[in-house]
């Protein structure tokens, strides 16, 4: 390795990447929740010819962005860095323009981040700013195009400037009535669901994922649900699971209801995919462990009962109605949080707390 390499290596070492929420994945790829999306490239390259295409410089950077969203929001804040890393030693005093360029119906549509910024091993360059979606009727998917360009004075041939993309979806009363947000379209947010909170009502839906060949939801063998949103649906899919006449309630289980899964509100539901009647579902049951007055650690647990094969569309339970209820809720919720529009997908997690 020549000498100037290693001094070169050595500095690169020496000036630190930019931090933000990718800190720790510097490899140059989108990262993101559902109202985030970051990234940190520490290997974006610079060359400087000469006029016959032989090299006479080099500069090495490092790129970090972060964008934050939200779902009451239809306004959304980034920063951009830049950082030379390293330079070699022939290279010319450089300049960086880093354009940011939304679709048609943001504001502003082009911001400039950096505009001819002079640039040094070292330096760290940092902005933030906002962008807005203006509303329209439909749910706006919006392309986020970037360019980096570097100039060099007296250049007869430089590096093509760097282009890459991120997205995101923004609605006006879509997806959440009454509220306007913007997500991360690509990133398919988890819905959490807590013994210690939930008790047998969150068992069931674990029951279900590991006993079920359908494993609704579940990360590491199924596919995701996906909200179903017309409310109308929503109705008669629970009339078909536990409408009137359909369910008996069991009066050793405390203000015993009846509980489906996949939800009503989804597509999964066994509703839409055959089943015309509740008993069709596998069965289970809620069983009492405690007398504490404290429903999710009384009744913590559910057991089949029937005959189960594995292959039902459904799992229908006898849980106590707080429970039910309180899991119900908390799926109406994370629909809002996550700003889920009709037939967008989720994962669903039963966790211990």
């Amino acid at each position: 390795m020549h000498e100037a390499e290693i001094r070169q290596r050595s500095a690169a070492a020496a000036v630190p990447l930019p931090v933000n929420d990718c800190t720790g994945n510097e490899d140059g790829s989108w990262w993101a929740s559902r109202l985030s999306q970051c990234q940190i490239d520490p290997d974006v390259r610079y060359t400087l010819r000469d006029k016959d295409g032989k090299v006479v410089a080099t500069a090495l950077f490092a790129i970090g962005q972060q964008m934050d969203l939200s779902p009451n929001s239809l306004e959304w804040t980034e920063t951009d860095q830049l950082v030379m890393l390293e330079a070699s030693p022939k290279l010319p005093a450089l300049t960086a323009t880093w354009t940011t360029k939304c679709a048609a119906t943001c504001s502003p549509a082009t911001t400039t981040v950096f505009s001819k910024q002079p640039v040094k091993v070292g330096q760290l360059l940092k902005k933030t700013y906002k962008v807005a979606d203006v509303p329209t009727t439909k749910y706006d998917f919006l392309d986020v195009d970037y360019t980096l360009d570097f100039d060099a004075a007296g250049a007869t041939e430089i590096t093509p400037p760097s282009t890459w993309d991120a997205e995101v979806r923004c609605d006006d009363k879509l997806a959440v009535a009454n509220t306007s947000g913007c997500i991360v379209p690509w990133m398919t947010p988890t819905f959490n669901v807590s013994r210690a909170q939930y008790g047998s009502s969150a068992d069931m839906l674990n029951w279900a994922q590991t006993n079920l060949s359908g494993h609704w939801g579940l990360k590491s063998s199924g596919k995701p649900l996906h909200r179903l949103q017309n409310s109308k649906d929503q109705a008669a899919n629970r009339q078909v699971i536990c409408g009137t006449g359909k369910f008996t309630k069991d009066p050793a289980i405390t203000d015993d209801t009846c509980d489906e899964f996949p939800f009503a509100g989804t597509y999964e539901s066994g509703a839409l995919n055959g089943v015309t009647h509740g008993n069709q579902c596998a069965q289970v049951t809620s069983v009492r462990k405690n007398n504490t007055g404290d429903l999710a650690f009384d009744w913590q647990t559910v057991t089949p009962t029937g005959t189960v094969t594995g292959t039902e569309k459904c799992v229908r339970g006898h849980i106590p109605g707080p429970l039910n209820s309180d899991v119900g809720s908390a799926y109406g919720n994370f629909v809002k949080a996550a700003r889920l529009a009709d037939n967008d997908g989720f994962w669903l997690r039963v966790t211990s707390s």
